[in-house]
């Protein structure tokens, strides 16, 4: 099943400046990477930051975390950042890819909790939230996320502010509110990202990934297996 990571980065005081143009320049080398699919540099306010990537599988992951850009973050925990960056990683459930046409400016992430014993069932709802997603034309990209068996994470892509608000104001974030007393204790946290750099190299017509992905397989969702 296609995987994916996203990598929570604080940089210290005064060491903003530094901390976007050591992503930005990160670029260069995600691109360089063939297993990396999909990468993106986000920032969330002046200090805070994340990387959002995708590959094929577990091996690609490995190789980039064991790559230039994941030791060049350990190196600057030491130097400019406040600690070890937060990592989670995650399977790709369902997702809506980058055409490659439009490039992504704006981004949301969204961390979600279920109920315990209700992840299954929240699954099978993100599948679901794909074909919302597809049609939404200022949706760029969008990526449903299973972090472990009751946590999940959305985060989707815009082209300008607009596209942003009418997914906000839209029908997969009524669809979760919807959720709130059944699958969910309260309405996630919806944070807010500038994309600083992406590749947006897609799948190749998700030749690997899609079958792992259509709304109409069977949805796996449960501990994953390394």
């Amino acid at each position: 099943m296609p995987k994916a990571l996203f990598v929570e980065i604080e940089a210290k005081s005064g060491s903003e400046a530094e901390t976007v143009d050591f992503l930005k320049a990160a670029l260069d080398t995600a691109r360089n990477e063939p297993d990396t699919r999909d990468w993106y540099a986000l920032r969330f306010d002046d200090r805070n930051f994340a990387i959002f990537d995708t590959f094929d599988g577990q091996l690609g992951r490995l190789k980039h975390m064991a790559g230039e850009i994941g030791r060049s973050l350990v190196f600057k925990s030491f130097t400019s950042l406040n600690g070890l960056p937060d990592m989670s990683s995650s399977e790709i459930v369902a997702a809506k890819l980058a055409n490659g046409t439009t490039q992504a400016k704006l981004a949301l992430y969204v961390p979600i909790e279920t109920r315990l014993g209700q992840g299954r069932d929240f699954g099978e709802f993100l599948v679901a939230a794909k074909a919302l997603a597809d049609a939404e034309a200022g949706t760029l990209a969008w990526y449903a996320l299973r972090i472990g068996p009751n946590s999940f994470a959305i985060v989707d892509f815009f082209g300008d502010e607009a596209a942003r608000d009418a997914h906000l104001q839209g029908k997969i974030a009524a669809g979760l509110g919807e959720q709130v007393g059944r699958y969910l204790d309260a309405m996630p946290e919806i944070r807010k990202a500038e994309v600083l750099a992406s590749k947006q190299s897609g799948w190749e017509s998700l030749a690997s990934a899609e079958k792992q992905m259509h709304p109409e397989q069977p949805v796996r969702i449960g501990p994953e297996r390394v």
